[in-house]
């Protein structure tokens, strides 16, 4: 149950998007032409702005799916101009073919950047299937237009679709493969591909250009929300455990006030991990102590301080209240053990005093602070907690110190 509420809080911006666009849809084509050449140029500016964002970002994933949504765009409005029945049923069904396919590939690529030499090999690619659709279609073969509408099932609820069947088997297999990936990892890129796929259906069905426009739109606002998220991330988050990081700590320690307690955990012996086992181990050992300073019954807030520190924010408490849960999870810690070769899991099967071959035992220090009188000042309770840390070191380590007044 839980991964569902995650999955649906994860594609909570993109359910609201992709809810107004089928809320608008229908009064579109009441528009007045007018009204109808605002839609197109909005979507079209949004497009724009998502694509000078992810550019900004160097996110070549999103980069080259916007520029396929824009290659859809402009081929939506030249389908809406052509007359020839077999022109168009040839740019009909090459964007039907190529819209979900570009999408489900550019969600495959590496990062590796826009500007770059493997950049240039997908920019050449889009660059090829217009050049290429533009030919065919002003070429309006009919053996061409059948083999691109090819059926490969006569169902009757199919034959009221206007979108292919070669389109409806890539977006179906699409949406399987987005919603797994979703389902193992609930992040704005991929809800973002997930959405355009989504969105692809609309957009290929139906003659009203400016309704397929729309949903064309929801898929681009989808990708400038995954660019902005993305950056937040780089900034607030710590790219090695995933918990906010310093800066993210400062904005919530200014808005700290009244009562609560802060503490600071420190990994024992972390520079002995580095040193006898390489970095690569000192790197897990820190991402499993963050996993284990995440779970959801503690009730103070994790920050990745630098190094091998941590800091536990508890705010609207004081150190009676939090005082067991700082102990629970030195213990917590002390009782697993860490595996080498699966990067940390618990071994309810190897006493504390027993360590297997390529199992560690880890151990953490911590010191705590609460605001007081003399503590009246966020900083200065994280200090005041720093140096209750440094107590608990030079007292034994893997044990809870707290910070006097």
């Amino acid at each position: 149950m839980k991964i569902f509420i995650g999955l649906l809080y994860s594609l909570l911006p993109e359910i609201v998007v992709f809810a107004i666009a089928l809320l608008l849809a229908p009064q579109v084509g009441t528009f007045p032409s007018a009204g109808r050449l605002a839609v197109e140029i909005s979507v079209g500016a949004i497009l724009l702005a998502a694509l000078g964002l992810s550019m900004q970002f160097n996110r070549s994933r999103l980069s080259f799916a916007l520029l396929t949504l824009i290659g859809a765009y402009l081929g939506i409005v030249l389908l809406s101009h052509l007359v020839d029945p077999v022109k168009r049923a040839v740019l009909d069904g090459g964007l039907c073919l190529m819209l979900p396919l570009d999408v489900l590939v550019f969600f495959f690529i590496p990062e590796r950047g826009v500007f770059s030499r493997y950049g240039g090999l997908w920019f050449g690619l889009l660059a090829g299937e217009t050049l290429a659709l533009w030919a065919l279609t002003a070429f309006g073969s009919p053996l061409l237009a059948r083999a691109l509408q090819v059926q490969f099932t006569h169902l009757s609820f199919l034959a009221h679709s206007d979108v292919t069947q070669p389109a409806l088997l890539i977006i179906g297999l699409g949406l399987l493969w987005f919603n797994d990936r979703l389902l193992r990892g609930h992040d704005a890129e991929s809800a973002a591909f997930f959405l355009a796929m989504v969105s692809a259906l609309p957009v290929l069905h139906g003659a009203d250009p400016a309704r397929s426009i729309l949903f064309l739109g929801a898929a681009g606002l989808g990708f400038g929300y995954a660019v902005i998220q993305g950056s937040w991330s780089m900034a607030y988050l710590d790219e090695l455990t995933g918990l906010p990081g310093r800066r993210a700590l400062e904005e919530q320690m200014r808005q700290l006030a009244g009562r609560y307690a802060i503490a600071m955990v420190d990994v024992d012996h972390f520079k002995h991990f580095n040193d006898r086992y390489g970095h690569d181990v000192g790197d897990q050992v820190l991402r499993f102590v963050a996993s284990r300073l995440q779970q959801p019954a503690l009730v103070g807030k994790p920050f990745r301080y630098g190094g091998e520190e941590f800091c536990l924010l508890y705010g609207g408490r004081d150190l009676a209240q939090v005082k067991q849960e700082l102990e629970q999870v030195r213990a917590d810690i002390e009782s697993c053990r860490f595996d080498l070769r699966q990067g940390g899991r618990r071994n309810e099967d190897t006493g504390p005093g027993e360590i297997q071959q390529d199992m560690l035992s880890i151990t953490v220090s911590i010191g705590a602070a609460q605001h007081s009188e003399h503590l009246d000042e966020p900083w200065t309770v994280l200090k005041a907690a720093d140096k209750a840390l440094y107590d608990a070191k030079h007292a034994g380590r893997n044990r809870v110190s707290i910070g006097s007044a």
